[in-house]
């Protein structure tokens, strides 16, 4: 796709970069580059992405990979992946089929764990839910998967280089601030446990739910505490991790939809269609009730009943005007 600038942060991927770019080589829909923004790897990653013809630009930390990147793309669209990400073949068609066709301007897609074990798979099939969950109020967006245009980026200064953790979120929040929409996408991609796996699921648990609870508190994002209490953050220092089989993983995969997702959606359908018959039926009662009015009662007091009602909305705007007054 010839508006579209692919930009990973890196830092010693050579695990990981090859995996990836060969999976956006075959995308149905080709984007127009593919940046990597390099932190001063020490491994193959920059052979490996020269040699698969991308544009190398001096990174760091992912806020500032993912800036530098930004700053010399030529799309329109930008699309931030983190090197431990597997996109299917149509990912890109799909993804960018549905955030035009929604007109959004920021967006992230729902995760699927390749590798790992159930436990992982639970960990982020509840991370789906949480982010479906919350952004009409409060909106989320893994790093590993953004999408925004150009404009958007620029318009919100892109991301907090000062931030190495939650930068994400807050990308995506100052842009619905600014008036950008946004949107979780239909589509799914595939991402590495590996953070998991060498941080430790409970420390990696911890982190979020720190994270959601400041949050749910109106606290502003403190990164030194954070460090103080959860340990320091680590870019670039995670081990090669086994992937699932795809077969394995579409099983697990099912078995959590089935047993989570989907009796979810069916109790939130129920409950919305037992509110519509409740209105359906308060609608029809009221009706028969004013019909009923109407016809016995005398024109008289219904006149009366017409005149005391104007009489007590314009002695209650007068008492709110006098009470502006005196607050002024």
């Amino acid at each position: 796709m010839k508006n579209i600038s692919i930009i990973i942060p890196t830092l010693n991927e050579e695990a990981y970069l090859r995996g990836l770019l060969e999976a956006i080589r075959q995308q149905t829909c080709p984007p127009l580059e593919v940046i990597v923004a390099d932190a001063g790897s020490s491994d193959q990653t920059v052979a490996i992405a020269l040699q698969a013809g991308c544009r190398v630009v001096p990174g760091g930390r992912p806020a500032c990979g993912r800036n530098a990147g930004a700053e010399v793309a030529l799309g329109d669209i930008l699309i931030f992946l983190d090197a431990d990400v597997l996109p299917k073949p149509d990912f890109l068609a799909c993804a960018l089929d549905e955030f035009n066709r929604r007109k959004l301007d920021v967006a992230t897609c729902s995760v699927q764990p390749l590798g790992g074990n159930l436990t992982d798979a639970i960990f982020h099939h509840a991370a789906n839910v949480f982010i479906q969950a919350t952004q009409p109020f409060k909106p989320h967006a893994p790093g590993f998967c953004i999408l925004s245009r150009k404009q958007t980026h620029v318009n919100i200064g892109g991301f907090d280089e000062a931030l190495y953790l939650s930068e994400d979120h807050d990308y995506v929040r100052r842009a619905v601030t600014q008036g950008a929409r946004f949107g979780v996408l239909r589509v799914s991609i595939s991402v590495s446990v590996r953070r998991l796996v060498t941080d430790g699921r409970l420390n990696v648990a911890m982190r979020y739910s720190f994270l959601t609870l400041n949050e749910m508190l109106g606290d502003a994002f403190n990164q030194t505490m954070l460090d103080r209490y959860l340990g320091e953050y680590h870019f670039g220092h995670h081990s090669p991790v086994a992937h699932f089989t795809p077969g394995r993983l579409n099983i697990v995969w099912r078995q959590i939809h089935g047993a989570t997702l989907s009796p979810i959606r069916h109790a939130v359908d129920s409950v919305q269609q037992e509110t519509y018959h409740l209105i359906y039926r308060y609608k029809d009662g009221r009706k028969s009730l004013d019909n009923l009015l109407h016809i016995t009662m005398p024109a008289s007091i219904r006149g009366t009943g017409l005149v005391a009602n104007k009489g007590v909305k314009a002695l209650t705007n007068k008492v709110d005007t006098l009470i502006k007054q005196r607050n002024k």
